[in-house]
C-alpha cells in the first residue's frame, strides 16, 4: 500500500499503511494478518477507520486463517462499530469467532480442539485521534511516536500472556490446571501462552468432558468428572490511547518472529530509518520481517505497518 492522503478534518492523517510476512527457517507460514482501509469501511457518522490484525497460529495454521477469514466480517459488522464503543467490538468479534470454531468443532474439524492462534487487533479512529487495541497471547502493538523537536519514543501496548506470569498462573489454577516445565518454560499443555483463540481442548466445556481429548489436556489438569473454568483464557486484554494532533506516529502490529527477535528500541531505530530513506509503510515492513528471519532456526515473522501524522505536525 503506497502513500494515502486525505483532505477531511480528521485529527489523525493517514500516510501510508502496508503489511509483510516471512516464512523464516519453518516449514509453514503460520502467521496471517488483516489490514482494512478507512475507504473500505463504512460507518455511517463518516469517520475514517483503519482495522489491522496480527494472528499467529501454532500445531496448524487452520485456526490462524480461520480468524482471517471471519473475525473482520464480525468486526465490521458490528453496531457498536458505529457508535465508537471500540472495547465492545474487539470482544464481541473475539466471543463470536470462538463460538463458531466451537460450532465446527462440534460438526467435526477436530483440529480447532488442538490449533490455536494469537491476536492482536487494532481499531484506529482517525478522525477522533482513538486507538483502540486487543490481544491474545504473544503477538504485540507497537506505538512510536515523536513530538515535534523530541526524540522518538516506541511504547508497547500489548500485554503477553504466558503461564508463568504471576495473575495468569493465578488464574490457570483457580481454574484446576496445573503449570508444567517439561520444556524449560512454564507451559499449559503444550502451549507457552495462558491466552489464545482456539485449542478448545483447554477450554469449557471440552475441558469438562467425560474423558480427555488429548495427553497436552492432561498434562495442563484434565480431571475427569470435575466442572473445570477456561484454563487457557479467551478474554482478550485490552487497552485504548488518545493520539495527539501534534505527534507523529508509527504503529507496528507483530508476531512474535519480530519482537522476540528485536528490542522494541532496535525496532524503533530501523523503522525510523527505513522511513528516513523514503521507503512507504509496506517497504518498512518488509523490511523489518526480512531482517528478523535472517537467521538460522528463525520462526515466521509478519508486521503491519502504519504511518501518521497529528493534523498540526508541520
Amino acid at each position: 500500500m503506497g502513500s494515502l492522503t486525505t483532505s477531511s478534518p480528521d485529527k489523525i492523517i493517514l500516510r501510508s499503511a502496508g503489511a509483510a510476512s516471512a516464512q523464516g527457517s519453518r516449514p509453514s507460514q503460520q502467521d496471517q494478518y488483516t489490514l482494512i482501509l478507512p475507504r473500505q469501511i463504512s460507518t455511517e457518522s463518516g469517520k475514517n477507520i483503519l482495522c489491522s490484525a496480527v494472528y499467529d497460529g501454532h500445531v496448524t495454521a487452520d485456526v490462524a486463517i480461520h480468524a482471517r477469514e471471519n473475525l473482520p466480517r464480525f468486526i465490521l459488522d458490528s453496531p457498536d462499530l458505529q457508535t465508537g464503543q471500540y472495547e465492545n467490538v474487539i470482544e464481541s468479534a473475539t466471543k463470536q469467532e470462538e463460538a463458531l470454531l466451537w460450532k465446527e468443532f462440534k460438526g467435526g474439524n477436530e483440529v480447532c480442539g488442538e490449533s490455536g492462534s494469537t491476536l492482536a487487533v487494532c481499531l484506529l479512529d482517525l478522525t477522533d485521534g482513538v486507538l483502540v487495541v486487543g490481544n491474545l497471547g504473544d503477538s504485540h502493538v507497537l506505538l512510536c511516536e515523536q513530538q515535534t523537536k523530541k526524540p522518538w519514543e516506541v511504547h508497547r501496548i500489548t500485554k503477553a500472556h504466558k503461564p508463568g506470569s504471576r495473575t495468569e498462573r493465578s488464574r490457570i489454577e483457580e481454574a484446576g490446571g496445573v503449570i508444567n516445565q517439561e520444556f524449560g518454560s512454564p507451559r499449559l499443555g503444550s502451549l507457552n501462552m495462558s491466552r489464545a483463540l482456539g485449542d478448545l481442548q483447554y477450554k469449557e466445556p471440552l475441558i469438562n468432558a467425560a474423558r480427555p481429548f488429548s495427553v497436552e489436556q492432561e498434562i495442563a489438569g484434565f480431571k475427569a468428572g470435575q466442572d473445570q473454568g477456561d484454563l487457557l483464557s479467551r478474554l482478550p486484554s485490552i487497552e485504548r490511547r488518545e493520539l495527539s494532533r501534534d505527534r507523529q506516529y508509527v504503529l507496528l502490529v507483530t508476531s512474535d518472529g519480530v519482537t522476540d527477535e528485536m528490542e522494541d528500541r532496535a525496532v524503533l531505530n530501523r523503522v525510523i530509518a527505513h522511513l528516513g530513506h523514503g521507503l512507504e509503510a509496506r517497504e518498512v515492513a518488509g523490511k523489518l520481517v526480512t531482517e528478523a528471519t535472517n537467521r538460522p532456526l528463525s520462526d515466521n515473522a509478519t508486521c503491519v505497518c502504519v504511518v501518521m501524522d497529528g493534523n498540526e505536525v508541520a
